[in-house]
This record gives C-alpha cells, structure tokens and sequence, in this order.
C-alpha cells in the first residue's frame, strides 16, 4: 500500500511541466516592479509578437487574448494584459530582452 502511493506521488510529479502564469506583464530597463524604468516600446513590441505567435502546445506558449492595458496606475502604466493568464513568465522574460529590454516583469 504505502509503494503505490508513493510511485502515485512520483508519476503525479513527474508527468507535466509547472508553469508560473500571469494576467499583466511589462517590460523593464532595470528592476522588476512596475515603476523602475519601463521599456514601454519593448512592452508593446513583446506583447504584440506573443499574442501573434505560438511557441509550443502548453497554455502559456501562446496568448491570442493578449492586449495593452492600462493598469490603474494610470496612462504610464501601460502592461500587456491577458485576462486567460495565458503569460508564462520564462516566455515574457525572453521575449522582453529580444526586444531591447534589460528585463521582463509580471503579476
């Protein structure tokens, strides 16, 4: 009884990838929060590439319902929005630096 639960525990882990999903992402000169030196021209570029592209065949290696939002900070605060939460970050993070970016942030 207590091999099979645990080699139940072992396949379970074992049979998909973990993924960190997120509903706004931006991308940052330096820093990660949301006010520390925003590349809004790299948000915009990354964000528009991942909702025309796909990466793979796992949620988060497309977006189709990603867009730029304003966020409540207010017009400055420009993010790219996927309210599926369809943004991997690893995915958001690469996408960021190829388009000039230092960095990628999300939440």
């Amino acid at each position: 009884m207590q091999l099979s639960t645990v080699l139940l525990a072992v396949v379970a882990c074992a049979t998909g990838a973990v993924a960190d999903l997120h509903t706004m992402a931006w991308c940052v000169t330096k820093g990660l929060s949301i006010s520390s030196g925003k590349n809004l021209q790299a948000t915009r570029d990354a964000c528009d590439y991942y909702r025309r592209n796909r990466f793979g065949n796992e949620w988060w290696d497309s977006c189709p319902d990603c867009i730029m939002e304003t966020n409540a900070n207010g017009p400055s605060a420009l993010v790219c929005w996927s309210p599926a939460e369809h943004i991997g970050g690893d995915q958001w993070q690469d996408l960021c630096i190829h388009f000039g970016a230092g960095d990628g942030g999300a939440n």
